[in-house]
């Protein structure tokens, strides 16, 4: 089940309609659901390394724990002389998440999710994330 507090038009979700789970937009179909409370049939994309890659991160072929662990980068267009940039780890039990750094220094709790992202990335530089 996902938070659907969380959730803006454009956010890539995950709907069970028919027994089958297709990735989606949230967008007005959904909020009758949600009016309803019937959430049961929405649920968050998780992190994945085949997803972020998807929404133009890099990977750090460099990265210290390969080939355990997988880190990813993003910088990210916001105005100033600051270092602006999202990173997404991969652990070896196949678990993602995610934070914003400005200057190499964490400014962000985790995130596990592709709706969050998205969310975050809209609220630093004002411009949907494509995916």
């Amino acid at each position: 089940m996902i938070n659907v507090n969380e959730l803006r038009f454009g956010n890539r979700i995950l709907q069970k309609t028919a027994n089958k789970i297709s990735q989606v937009s949230f967008g007005v179909q959904h909020l009758e659901l949600v009016a309803r409370g019937d959430v049961s049939q929405l649920y968050p994309v998780v992190l994945k390394p085949e997803v972020v890659e998807r929404c133009g991160f890099v990977e750090n072929k460099q990265y210290p724990l390969l080939p355990e662990a997988r880190e990813f980068t993003l910088l990210l267009p916001v105005q100033g002389g600051n270092n602006n940039q999202l990173y997404v780890y991969s652990k070896s039990n196949g678990e993602c998440f995610g934070r914003a750094t400005v200057n190499g220094l964490v400014a962000s709790n985790n995130f596990y999710h592709l709706h969050q992202l998205q969310n975050l990335v809209y609220a630093l530089t004002g411009e949907e994330l494509s995916v």
